[in-house]
Parts: C-alpha cells; sequence; structure tokens
C-alpha cells in the first residue's frame, strides 16, 4: 500500500482541518473495525480523578494501551520489526488526511476523543529539530478544541524510527484546566503540579515562539549532556489568537514501578499525555493501586530534578 491509496480525498491540507477529521474519524468508524472497536471502547473504561494542591489528574485503565506501553525502543528492537507508519505495513482500512508531508491518521487505540496519529511520509527518526514550525502550524490549523503533542524518541514515542505527532481533543486533559496563562510575560515560566515540572510558552507570533522552543531544547541539551535529543515531550495549543505549548523535561522513561515484580509492579510509562494530567494504566489490575501519593511519585521520578531544571529556567531568561 502507497500513500497514494491511504489519502482520503478531496480534503486540501488547508481546508476546515477540524471538520476534514470529524469526517475522517466518521468515515473510518464505518470502513474500520478494529477503529471502531477502539473507539467504542473509551465509553466503557475506568476512570478515577486524583487531586493533590488544588490540581488534579485522571487515571485511566485502558487495556487497548498495552501494546503502546510495553513498547520496545531499543535500537535492536526497532531494526527487527516492521515500521506501523509506513504505508506497507497498515491495515489496508486506514485511510488519512494529507497535512503537507504529514498524513493525519486515526489512532485505533485511542486515549481520547479524537485521538490522531500524523506521521512524515517519509521514514526517518523521531527528531523535533527542523519540525518545531510544522508543529505550531498543525497547532492553529487544528483549531482550538484540539492540541497536537509530541513525544521524544525516548521518552514516549513507540516508534522512534519513524518521525510523527499526535493530536486529540484538549478539553478531556486536565492540565489545560489549570492557570497556566496567569503570567503574561513573553518569557519562559515555570509551571509545577503533581510533582511536573514544566516550561510553558506562550506568544501570538509563530516565529518568535517557535525561536524561543529551539533555544530551549538546545539548552536543555548541554544541561542534561546528552549526545542525542535530549528527554522531553511537547504539546501545542493555539487558542484566542497565541500558542500555548508546554514543555516537559524528562529525567527518565519509565519509573521503577514499571520495572517492579508484582505486586508492586504498575504498567505506567509517561508520554505526553500521562505529563499532562491522564494516567493510562495499561493493566487494568493495577488500577486501585493508583492513589495520589503514587501518581505524585511517579511524576517526581520522571520530571528533570530541581537542579537542572532551575539552570535551565535561569538560563533562558
Amino acid at each position: 500500500m502507497s500513500w497514494d491509496s491511504v489519502l482520503l480525498n478531496p480534503w486540501p491540507s488547508d481546508a476546515n482541518l477540524p471538520s476534514a477529521i470529524d469526517q475522517l474519524f466518521s468515515s473510518q468508524r464505518e470502513d474500520w473495525e478494529t477503529f471502531r472497536q477502539g473507539v467504542d471502547a473509551l465509553s466503557s473504561i475506568r476512570a478515577k480523578t486524583l487531586t493533590h494542591d488544588g490540581t488534579r489528574v485522571v487515571v485511566q485503565a485502558n487495556p487497548g494501551r498495552c501494546k503502546s506501553t510495553h513498547a520496545k525502543t531499543d535500537a535492536e528492537s526497532v531494526a527487527t520489526r516492521k515500521c506501523f507508519l509506513c504505508p506497507d505495513n497498515m491495515p489496508p482500512q486506514e485511510r488519512g488526511i494529507a497535512f503537507g508531508e504529514l498524513v493525519i491518521l486515526p489512532n485505533p487505540y485511542p486515549i481520547l476523543r479524537r485521538h490522531c496519529t500524523i506521521p512524515d511520509r517519509e521514514h526517518r527518526p523521531q527528531q523535533l529539530a527542523g519540525h518545531v514550525g510544522t508543529m505550531l502550524e498543525l497547532a492553529n490549523k487544528i483549531g482550538p478544541d484540539m492540541l497536537v503533542f509530541y513525544n521524544g524518541p525516548r521518552c514516549g514515542a513507540s516508534a522512534p524510527d519513524h518521525f510523527h505527532f499526535q493530536a486529540c481533543d484538549a478539553g478531556s486533559i486536565p492540565l489545560f484546566a489549570e492557570p497556566l496563562l496567569t503570567d503574561s510575560s513573553t518569557q519562559p515560566f515555570a509551571h509545577e503540579s503533581f510533582g511536573r515540572r514544566m516550561l510553558v510558552f506562550t506568544d501570538a507570533n509563530a516565529s518568535a515562539i517557535q525561536e524561543k522552543i529551539e533555544r530551549a531544547v538546545a539548552v536543555l541539551k548541554e544541561i542534561t549532556a546528552s549526545d542525542e535529543e535530549p528527554m522531553l515531550n511537547l504539546t501545542a495549543r493555539y487558542r484566542d489568537g497565541r500558542y500555548l505549548v508546554v514543555l516537559f523535561p524528562r529525567a527518565a522513561h519509565r519509573p521503577a514501578c514499571y520495572f517492579s515484580q508484582e505486586p508492586e509492579r504498575l504498567a505506567i510509562s509517561p508520554a505526553t499525555l500521562e505529563m499532562s494530567g491522564v494516567l493510562v494504566v495499561a493493566e487494568p489490575e493495577h488500577f486501585d493501586r493508583v492513589d495520589a501519593e503514587t501518581a505524585r511519585n511517579i511524576y517526581l521520578e520522571v520530571s528533570l530534578d530541581p537542579s537542572q531544571f532551575s539552570q535551565l529556567l535561569s538560563r533562558l531568561r
């Protein structure tokens, strides 16, 4: 199968993208049984809300995410499996919408509504460099009710060999209910909640905010002495004429509890949505054991430590 057979026309990339995504999802529900089952399963997923210091996190028991949560992303494992973001290896029923060199595809194992996977048409590594501008453009076009996010190759991307963004509804993400825009400064500012440390960028100018994000990634690479892209997750949303971008600098891909033996083991592998407050538990039997203290400890463990985070903020200001 080629991209020509995947692309669902006649929707051009600059059309009303939210409407096109809704039409795509409606069409795929009719034609693709796996996708329909994945979307329908969202309505029966167990979930609970945890609170800490006035902030909240939603824990979701989602067995459909087992494959992603337990994905082996080391170089040897990736080299020995077929890339599921290349058209030759996609289900024959899968269809998508062109967005420049990207293709917007429905995710058959969603975490939230309108969960999209957005791969590059070329098979190239998951690296943010050179793609920040595209991420901001996509956030602008996809509308205020959705957000675009990026999982780094070492902290959440289950296909680190094939560049891709993702997108989903923004309304169900707890982080965006917090007062992230109370600081009117266009300088990056720190935000901490539930043990997470993050940088927040706001600006009406796409070029200006792109420059700030790229600077932050470069400084983070220096501070963490990374030979490759530093560990990070990134979200972008465009609403009311301004971009809101949240960068999560990471210290670890998975918490220690992921590697523990039962009954201490918890199948939680934080990526961008988990860092944004939708904590997915892939093994339903682990769901009841996740309380506010457990969630906060996981976030503390995988977030950049206070000293390095302070250095990052200081350098950027």
